[in-house]
């Protein structure tokens, strides 16, 4: 091998389908989450031309041809055109919902874009000066024989680079000849290291909903002649979700939590300047034993809506999709022994959350109109479920059983 190689690996576009998770979709924001997925993929091939790689791998998941949009075609073969104008040639095996099969006949790929078909393992060579310095092996979502057919095309004394979608049900087996595997079918970002290769889900370029991984993004990619490989996560996304902890005194005062919240608030838009940050808030308290500011809910919705007046006016920015209260572990010991309704309250829901085998009984709060079909599995909760409506209900107990003082709304 007399050359390095450098490129793009990325995935999962999902040009068409949305942000999800916002209970209230800001009019401002409207423009700005419809074009969050096209914004990042974007990224994706200007980055491609700032680095001057030498090829991109796209490993399915850029759209659902099977419910073909215009849009989503036309910025395809938009970024494809740039590319083959710096001559930067695309690797491109898709998924079921992406793969050649469904790719509309009338519409011709620029002549920069190799398409792995469905149904089969193909190899192509990318070349410099005429010589074959990378073979890029696509494993269609369809294909069979897998392995069998991957080791009779690997070839000796060059890169050797698999892509494949997950949807091809293929893992990784030991060769020393395959220097990259470039997957996709993950949200996530993956990257597994061996002795003399790498695994990668490069996930998507932007998030849909709430996580708490890392940022999304793609992969650089760089191979040398003594066949290490560099892999360099990109960032991508328009739109960043977060979810930011808040210490705040007990008892504080509402103009003292918006200039505490003000300064968090500021601090995030300055750490991503060109993102739009949807932020959920959780509260935590500190000091004393008498009952929280925090723990009301009017006090609560107050101070959300003063974030969002004041940081959220523009599609930029920052949103806060909702400003929570601590977990209930933070209420005081002393409540839960009160003769009262709240100390009652918190007995009672303190049974179950110390005894897991109790079972809650949620089919009795659903309506006797609907048939129990439809609502059986709604009663069903795991137990990460279990733990946050005990959670919460223990928080609504004392948010309307407490006794608070509301004169700092």
């Amino acid at each position: 091998m007399t050359e390095n190689i450098k490129f793009i690996h990325s995935s999962d576009f999902h040009l068409d389908e949305p942000i999800r998770g916002l209970r209230k979709l800001p009019q401002q924001l409207l423009e700005t989450l419809a074009e969050a997925p096209y914004f990042a993929a974007q990224k994706v091939f200007e980055t491609a031309i700032t680095e001057k790689v030498d090829f991109v791998l796209l490993s399915g998941g850029l759209c659902n041809l099977e419910n073909l949009s215009a849009r989503s075609v036309a910025f395809l073969i938009k970024q494809f055109q740039r590319l083959e104008q710096k001559n930067i040639w695309v690797y491109w095996c898709g998924a079921k919902g992406d793969s050649a099969d469904h790719w509309p006949n009338a519409i011709k790929l620029p002549k920069n874009v190799f398409q792995f078909q469905s149904r089969s393992v193909e190899h192509v060579d990318y070349q410099k000066s005429g010589d074959s310095i990378v073979r890029v092996i696509g494993v269609g979502c369809n294909s069979k024989s897998v392995a069998g057919d991957l080791l009779g095309v690997v070839e000796d004394g060059i890169f050797n680079v698999v892509v494949a979608h997950a949807d091809a049900n293929v893992s990784a087996f030991k060769s020393d000849l395959i220097d990259y595997w470039a997957f996709g079918g993950k949200l996530d970002s993956v990257t597994e290291e061996f002795e003399n290769s790498v695994v990668v889900y490069p996930g998507s370029p932007q998030s849909r909903e709430f996580n708490q991984g890392e940022p999304c993004g793609f992969k650089l990619v760089k191979l040398n002649q003594s066949r290490k490989t560099n892999v360099r996560t990109i960032g991508s996304d328009r739109v960043f979700w977060c979810s930011q902890p808040v210490e705040i005194p007990n008892q504080i005062g509402m103009e003292a939590a918006k200039n505490q919240l003000g300064e968090h608030a500021l601090q995030l838009m300055g750490e991503h300047p060109e993102q739009t940050v949807l932020c959920q808030w959780r509260l935590v308290t500190s000091g004393g034993d008498s009952a929280p500011q925090i723990y009301g809910m009017e006090w609560r919705a107050a101070l959300l809506e003063w974030l969002r007046v004041e940081f959220g006016r523009s599609g930029g920015g920052l949103w806060s999709i909702s400003l929570e209260e601590g977990s209930s572990e933070s209420l005081p010991s002393e409540w839960y022994e009160e003769d009262t309704l709240l100390g009652e309250y918190l007995r009672a829901i303190g049974r179950y959350q110390g005894d897991g085998e109790l079972r809650l009984n949620l089919q009795n709060y659903l309506k006797d109109d609907v048939p129990r079909w439809e609502t059986d599995g709604m009663a069903i909760v795991n137990e990460q479920q279990r733990d946050e409506i005990l959670s919460e209900a223990s928080l609504l107990g004392v948010d309307c059983l407490g006794r608070h003082d509301d004169s700092a709304v």
